[in-house]
């Protein structure tokens, strides 16, 4: 009766068609339970009567059945809204992540950008622009010297040249790295009657191998065969390299058969050649690696790199 009379009262506030089967529903209940209690189990009357609860309830059960299927196809239909407005919702974030991450894309492009500008001007600025500025005092001291300029100018060139080398794109082949320096140092090699051993196997691809790296590789090898052509009056100079082994990935030796270091710079190379040497070591640092130069075997001098590379990296 509780039951029923909430039915009552919410039909009675709200009209709703679902409250006035219900309302119907319960009192067609009542009054078949009424029915069956005085006609059929009291036995109220003359005329024997049939039981009509199992009717009243066989269409109340129908009326509740209706109910649950209507909150069903509401609790799906909502469901689907919900998933609508969810999908909507991450297609929005989808599109505002990708906006952002295209304009990160785009800043990590533009600052790459501008530090591979920084770099090309600092290695201009260093090589070619030091070698014009020899050249210029040269000039303004009258000191016209053909060899001093020819070496500035081809020293200019060497310097242009490695530069635009660095910037070509190699695979990660340290092999092809040192070929084109090779090919570049060629002729000033041949002009000095300086025979060179090469023995360069094919050295794996080196995943971490950026137009940075090459060039400070390129400018330590440039270093060392300049100072075999200023001071060590060789002959011969062999270049060897080769991949694996521990404590090392990569070595590269560059022995010539000069005169060699003088006993005051076993100690300390850089005040025999200068500020070569010492920037030979920072390149070599620049990229990781170790830088040695010392007395080779046959008297000469050895500038030696070693470049480690972690694990699977070869």
């Amino acid at each position: 009766m509780c039951c029923y009379a909430c039915v009552i009262h919410d039909y009675i506030r709200s009209r709703r068609p679902l409250a006035r089967a219900l309302a119907l529903a319960g009192t067609a209940a009542i009054a078949c339970g009424i029915h069956d209690l005085f006609l059929v189990r009291i036995g109220i009357g003359a005329l024997a009567s049939y039981p009509l609860m199992p009717h009243s309830v066989f269409f109340f059960v129908l009326i509740l059945a209706g109910i649950v299927v209507d909150r069903y196809s509401k609790s799906i239909l909502a469901v689907q809204e919900l998933n609508a407005s969810l999908a909507e919702r991450i297609a929005e974030r989808e599109k505002q992540l990708t906006e952002v991450f295209a304009v990160l894309h785009r800043q990590r492009e533009e600052q790459a950008l501008f530090l591979e500008r920084q770099r090309i001007m600092r290695e201009l600025h260093d090589g070619i622009g030091s070698q014009l500025v020899g050249m210029l005092n040269l000039v303004e001291q009258k000191i016209i010297d053909p060899a001093q300029l020819s070496e500035h100018l081809q020293i200019a060139l060497d310097e242009m040249r490695i530069a635009v080398d660095s910037l070509q794109p190699i695979e990660n082949d340290l092999t092809v790295v040192l070929a084109n320096l090779r090919y570049r140092l060629q002729p000033r090699l041949v002009a000095a009657g300086l025979g060179v051993v090469w023995d360069v196997p094919n050295i794996p691809a080196l995943p971490r191998l950026p137009p940075q790296a090459i060039l400070h590789l390129q400018r330590i090898v440039l270093e060392a065969f300049t100072n075999i052509l200023k001071h060590a009056r060789a002959t011969r100079v062999a270049v060897t390299a080769h991949c694996g082994g521990v404590p090392y990935g990569v070595r590269i030796d560059i022995a010539d058969d000069g005169v060699g270091l003088p006993k005051s710079a076993d100690s300390n190379p850089e005040q025999h050649f200068g500020h070569g040497i010492a920037n030979m070591h920072a390149r070599a640092t620049a990229i990781g690696a170790a830088l040695r130069v010392f007395r080779s075997g046959s008297g000469g001098t050895c500038v030696s790199l070693e470049w480690p590379i972690p694990p699977g990296e070869t």
